[in-house]
């Protein structure tokens, strides 16, 4: 749990300082600022809604949301643990460092700073209506995440049940 604990601090700390370099060094008037051609552009954005701008300026909401995905995510901390579910252990560091980093900003600054920008994705989501999607390193944590989690449900979570219920019999 002392690993899980360490390994959020430097993910928070990270994510922290690179939203602080982007407004500290990208401006709102600043166009994109390329970085790999068509892949990522660094650009400085204030979001005061969820991932893609949605439910702008509902801060009350989000407070509500975090305190209780934070509840939740720190139940599953509980069962960290990182010799026996590593990626079970690092999705949910990663959920708990993600929505520390954006609650900081909402906490302390009325918005998340966003700063990183995928022109590549800007085709597919303008189908949606969902164009120019910048984000951070907390949402890049909660995404990995989400993925982490799904594979240790569907892949490892069965096969330590069937170890669990194989050495009772």
């Amino acid at each position: 749990m002392k690993k899980g604990a360490l390994l959020i601090f430097i993910l928070l700390f990270l994510d922290q300082l690179t939203k602080h370099l982007a407004k500290a060094f990208i401006t709102l008037s600043d166009p994109d600022l390329v970085w790999i051609p068509h892949v990522l552009h660094l650009a400085y954005r204030e979001n005061r809604g969820a991932s893609g701008s949605m439910l702008q300026d509902q801060q009350f909401l989000f407070m509500i949301v975090t305190v209780i995905a934070l509840a939740m995510f720190g139940y599953l901390f509980l069962e960290v643990d990182f010799k026996i579910k590593k990626t079970y252990s690092w999705s949910i560091v990663l959920f708990i460092a993600g929505t520390l980093g954006n609650a900081i900003d909402r906490a302390m600054l009325g918005y998340v700073i966003d700063f990183l920008h995928y022109p590549f994705l800007d085709y597919i989501l303008n189908l949606f209506n969902a164009s120019n999607f910048y984000n951070n390193f907390a949402d890049l944590y909660l995404s990995l995440g989400i993925v982490l989690f799904a594979i240790d449900l569907f892949f490892f979570e069965t096969k330590r049940k069937k170890v669990v219920t194989h050495d009772k019999v």
